[in-house]
C-alpha cells in the first residue's frame, strides 16, 4: 500500500507545475451527460436527479474511487424555457482527494425539428493532499527530503468554468461538444506545488434505431475525451426492450472492454457497468465497477404553478 501510494505521489509531484487529464471516466456517460457537458441540462420537461459511483481497478490500493450527484430541470423565464442544473463530484486517488461543486445553465433554441442547447458552468474545485501519510523508503536511491514532495497535509481551491453545445433531434439522436477547465485554473497546494487541470475537450453522441419488433431498440453511442495530449474513445451499443430493460457492450480503445446492464421502472432507473482491462494493468486488478441511479420527477407547467409538481408514483 505504501509503495503504491508513493508511486502515485511521484506521478503527481514530479514537477512543481502539474498539468494532466483531471476529470473522471464513467462508462455510463450517457446517464450523466451534464457532468461532462453543461449544455445537457433541461433536456426534458422533468426534474432529473442522478447519482453515479465508480470503483476503478478493484483490488489495487490507492486506485480511483469516484462519486457524482447531479440534478437538472427546465425553467420557464421571460416566456422562454431554459435549462438549469447543479453537480457535485468527489474523487479519491492515492493520497489525493478532490471535490467539485458547480452550477449549470443552458440557453435553449428550437432548430431543425430539434433543440440546440448552449451551456455554461461555473464552480469551485477543491484539492486536498494527505502529505502526513507520505512514506519514503529508507534505502539507497530515495531522498528523505525533497522540495517537490509535501510531507504535511495541504489543500487548495480554484474557480473553474466549462462551456458546451448540445443538440437533440426529437427522440432519434443527440450530439454534444464541450470544454471543461476552460481557463486551466491554478490550484496552489504549497508555495512550490501548483496544479493546473488541463483544458479537456469532450465529444459525444448517440442514436436510437427502432427494429422490426416495436419493443426492441438499438442505441449505439460514442464518447471521446482529449486534452490534446492524451485521448480516450468509447463506443457502446445497447439493446433496449420496451424502454424498460437493456444490456450492452462497449470498448474503450487501449483500455477496457465494457459490459452494461440496466432497468427502468416508473420514475426510477438504474444501471451497472463492468470494465475488464485489456492492458497490462489487468495483472493487478479484476476490473472496474460502476453503478448509477436516476429519479425523474414530473413538473407541472403553467403560470403561478412553477414550484409545484405532480404526485410521484410507480407505474
Amino acid at each position: 500500500m505504501r509503495k503504491i501510494s508513493l508511486i502515485i505521489l511521484f506521478g503527481f509531484t514530479a514537477s512543481t507545475l502539474l498539468k494532466a487529464q483531471y476529470d473522471a471516466q464513467f462508462s455510463n456517460y450517457w446517464a450523466a451527460m451534464n457532468y461532462f457537458n453543461p449544455a445537457a441540462v433541461g433536456q426534458t420537461a422533468n426534474m432529473e436527479l442522478s447519482g453515479l459511483f465508480r470503483k476503478q481497478w478493484l483490488g489495487m490500493p490507492g486506485a480511483p474511487m469516484s462519486f457524482v450527484v447531479s440534478g437538472d430541470m427546465p425553467l420557464n423565464l421571460f416566456d422562454r424555457v431554459h435549462g438549469v442544473g447543479a453537480v457535485f463530484f468527489s474523487e479519491g486517488i492515492g493520497l489525493f482527494d478532490r471535490n467539485v461543486m458547480a452550477l449549470q445553465y443552458a440557453y435553449k433554441k428550437k432548430m431543425w425539428e430539434g433543440t440546440l442547447n448552449i451551456g455554461l458552468q461555473a464552480g469551485m474545485i477543491s484539492e486536498n493532499f494527505k502529505g502526513s501519510e507520505v512514506y519514503i523508503p529508507e534505502s539507497e536511491g530515495f531522498e528523505q527530503t525533497d522540495e517537490g514532495i509535501i510531507t504535511t497535509d495541504a489543500s487548495g481551491t480554484a474557480i473553474d468554468f466549462a462551456i458546451g453545445l448540445h443538440y437533440k433531434y426529437q427522440e432519434k439522436w443527440y450530439a454534444g461538444l464541450s470544454v471543461s477547465h476552460l481557463l486551466e485554473p491554478k490550484i496552489e497546494l504549497s508555495d512550490n506545488i501548483q496544479m493546473y487541470p488541463a483544458r479537456t475537450y469532450y465529444l459525444m453522441g448517440g442514436y436510437n434505431i427502432p427494429l422490426n419488433n416495436p419493443f426492441i431498440e438499438l442505441q449505439p453511442s460514442f464518447f471521446a475525451k482529449s486534452d490534446l495530449q492524451t485521448t480516450l474513445f468509447d463506443v457502446n451499443i445497447r439493446l433496449c426492450y420496451n424502454k424498460m430493460l437493456w444490456g450492452g457492450l462497449g470498448w474503450r480503445y487501449g483500455d477496457a472492454a465494457i459490459l452494461t446492464l440496466g432497468a427502468k421502472f416508473g420514475k426510477i432507473q438504474g444501471g451497472y457497468a463492468y470494465d475488464f482491462p485489456v492492458t497490462a494493468i489487468r495483472k493487478g486488478t479484476t476490473g472496474s465497477h460502476e453503478l448509477f441511479l436516476k429519479y425523474t420527477m414530473e413538473l407541472t407547467p403553467g403560470k403561478g404553478n412553477k414550484n409545484k409538481h405532480k404526485s410521484v408514483r410507480l407505474l
